[in-house]
This record gives structure tokens, sequence and C-alpha cells, in this order.
């Protein structure tokens, strides 16, 4: 039985951020690199701190410092474990990469879910006898295309998904909106509000005597238009009894990391994510 090592299908030398940092800088490299998470070094040792995700940016948008938004509990792998330590420490955490240091904890490389599907199940010839079936996802949240956008991120946040199907008022699937898709849309504004500096009471009676302060907070802005003005539209598909090998190769074609499930005349029923091909792996012998 012949492994395949991390180091053979890893992206090496990745980009980082270097702490101190602020969340300014890194939405700056998120819209830049396309990416969704980036590895965090301590600038003077640059030793592995942690993974910020642009979802946490998202999240918290009131927060600028990027040291308090990172994930410092983030799976490692070594360049010379099997992918399959790397699979199944991806499916333990719910983490959709594992980044790659070397024996000094320093970042070496990073492994995320696209690397195991581009560069190997999508040239595995025989992922082409596994189909999709007991793999994709049944239950799914999904959006109306009247959807604002504010409204759909709080879906897609709450349902702990980076992508959503989208569908018109018969149920029909017309296309898909993702976290990238929004970001995009997106600025951070700073806003101005007042607090007074001391407690209100019905006593009070000379309001411009009242000393307050001037707080300012980020906020993030979504322009106000519904999701179908910028959701894809051209949704690429799949079926139940897909192959692996071909869904890994449909997600690499078109740079995607997961596509809705269609059965009979196009009826929606469900959506395989590249994380559920990773399951496949944890019970195949490499040959």
């Amino acid at each position: 039985m012949i492994k395949v090592k991390v180091k053979s299908i890893m992206t090496p030398n990745p980009v980082v951020i270097e702490l101190p940092a602020t969340r300014s800088y890194a939405l700056d490299l998120f819209k830049k690199h396309r990416v969704r998470s980036f590895p965090v070094v301590k600038r003077s040792t640059k030793q592995l701190v942690g993974i910020v995700s642009v979802k946490h940016l998202l999240l918290n948008p009131d927060e600028d410092q990027l040291a308090m938004l990172i994930k410092r509990d983030v799976p490692t792998v070594k360049p010379t474990d099997d992918i399959k330590k790397a699979a199944k420490a991806m499916l333990m955490k719910n983490y959709r990469r594992v980044v790659v240091v070397n024996n000094e904890n320093k970042v070496v490389g990073i492994l995320t879910v696209g690397d195991i599907i581009r560069r190997y199940l999508a040239k595995n010839e025989k992922m082409k006898r596994i189909e999709i079936e007991p793999f994709y996802q049944r239950y799914i949240s999904v959006v109306w295309r009247g959807t604002p956008l504010k409204a759909a991120l709080k879906a897609l946040l709450l349902a702990d998904s980076m992508a959503l199907p989208v569908i018109d008022e018969e149920g029909n699937l017309i296309g898909i909106i993702d976290e990238t898709d929004i970001l995009r849309d997106s600025e951070v504004i700073i806003t101005m509000k007042s607090s007074s500096l001391y407690p209100s009471s019905e006593e009070e009676w000379i309001l411009e005597s009242n000393p307050t302060l001037l707080l300012t907070k980020r906020e993030l802005k979504l322009p106000n238009k519904p999701i179908e003005e910028i959701m894809t539209k051209d949704v690429i598909k799949a079926t139940e009894h897909m192959s692996v090998y071909d869904v890994a190769n449909k997600m690499a074609q078109y740079k995607i990391e997961q596509l809705p499930v269609i059965k009979g005349q196009g009826d929606l029923v469900g959506l395989i994510r590249d994380m559920d091909l990773l399951k496949v792996l944890l019970n195949y012998k490499h040959k």
C-alpha cells in the first residue's frame, strides 16, 4: 500500500498574516486573494498562532484587533503525514484546512479540502466506482431569491454554511450564493454614537449640561438589494448517482466547494460539499 503524503499535494509557502495586524488589513487580503482563511504567525518568531477566517471577520465587524479574531486551536500536520490523517483531522474538528508545520512549528504549507479534491480525488480514477449517494447532505437550508443581503448573511451564519441554494416562489432552484459573494458587495463603515456619562433619571432637567461620550463603531454595510442580483445563476449541479470522481472534477474545474444535488426533472434533494467527499478517504486504501 502506497501512502499519499501531505507534502505531495499541499500548497507550499502560503500567504500568512503576521501579528500584530488589524481587521482592515485582513479584509483587504481576503478580497485580494479570494480565500476563506489565512494562517496567522508571530512576526518575531514566524511560529504559528492560529487561523483567521473571513467568517469571523463578518461576525465581528466592530473588532479591529486581529488577535481577538483568531482561532487558535487549529489542526496541524507534518509534511510526511498521510493525507488520511489530514482528512480525519478536518472532519473531526469540522475545519476546512490543516496547517502544515515543521518541527519548529513554523508554517511550511497549507492543505485544504480543495487541495485533496483537485490533486487527489479528481485524479484517482478508482473514485469512478464510488457514488456520492451515501455522502451528500439531505437536510439543507435554502433562501428565497428576494431575500435582502443582510438577511441572507444571517441565514448563512445560522446555518453554519458557506453557500445556500436560492429558490423562486415555486421552490425551483435558480441560483446559489456564498459568503464571498456577500463580502464582495460589502464595505466597513465607521459610525458615531453618543452615550451619556450620567445615568438617565426622571429628575434630570438640564439636558445641555449632561456630558456625553462619543463612541466609534465599525459596522459591515450591505447594499439594499435582493440576493438574486448577486447570486450565481449558472448553477453547477450533481445527481444522486454521480461518482465521487465526476463530482471532484466538477469542483476542481469550476473552483467551487459544493454542488446542489438534483433528481428527476431537476428537483432539489440536497447538497454535496467537498467536506463530504473527505469521508470517502477514511475507508479507502491507497493502491
